[in-house]
């Protein structure tokens, strides 16, 4: 699909609004640390141990890894908009467990569960490159990353706000909110862009060694890795001195 298929706002019968894309990477980037600086409270909350507690992110993350190895070519299988409605779904109930959760070990469960929203980040991605030709997609999947950039530097300013207004579980409510929210925008505007691959599971999981050979994937995604991962770094660090201040 190209840029030469009309847009409609609110239409799911042509291709997503880029603002819907840029919500749901938005989004997908939120769920990962607006609750870090309610994680003291949390480890009170809960009774456990503050570094038991910090697993919530390191999961929550290494469960997002994981998923981005298959949910490409589930949504080459089965589509882009059914994969992006049921991963935003689970999310949902995912994030209702969280907040229900008795214990410390089910929350970190249902915090696994969360990260099936990276979907959103992936497929905001995938959409922009079914829409546009090449020479176009770079700069229109620049406005889909502006969303993973500025939040993540938003997101713990106003779980902290939330934290010390209403506690911890005010951070989730607002996810659960967001997360329907973002349902009900997915199912009225984001049409089908991707034609069906024609292949297997299987047979797509066969063509992941060519991608581990290239020179130019492993320099891409180190400087991602290592960008991204010094940032949750600084963030956790900061929320362990505040731990151990209190």
């Amino acid at each position: 699909m190209t840029e030469s298929h009309p847009l409609r706002f609110l239409d799911r019968k042509t291709p997503p609004h880029i603002m819907t894309l840029i919500l749901m990477s938005g989004l997908s980037a939120l769920a990962m640390n607006i609750f870090l600086p309610s994680l003291p409270h949390m480890t009170e909350h809960f009774e456990t141990d503050y570094r038991l507690m910090q697993l919530s992110v390191a999961l929550y993350l290494g469960t997002s890894a994981l998923l981005q190895l298959f949910i490409g070519p589930i949504a080459d299988k089965l589509g882009r908009r059914p994969v992006t409605l049921y991963g935003t779904a689970l999310f949902i109930l995912a994030t209702v467990g969280c907040l229900l959760a008795p214990t410390v070990e089910i929350f970190l469960m249902f915090r696994m569960c969360q990260a099936v929203v990276v979907v959103g980040m992936v497929l905001s991605r995938a959409v922009v490159r079914d829409m546009y030709p090449q020479d176009k997609s770079a700069s229109m999947i620049g406005y889909v990353t502006m969303g993973m950039a500025i939040v993540p530097m938003i997101g713990p300013a106003i779980g902290g706000v939330l934290d010390e207004l209403a506690g911890w579980q005010a951070n989730f409510v607002l996810l659960l909110i967001l997360g329907g929210l973002m349902m009900l925008l997915i199912w009225a505007d984001m049409g089908e862009t991707g034609g069906k691959s024609g292949l297997t599971l299987a047979q797509q999981f066969g063509e992941y060694p060519e991608l581990l050979t290239s020179p130019r994937f492993w320099g891409y995604s180190m400087a991602a890795a290592l960008s991204s991962g010094s940032f949750f770094a600084y963030l956790g660090g900061r929320a362990f001195c505040r731990h151990r201040s209190l």
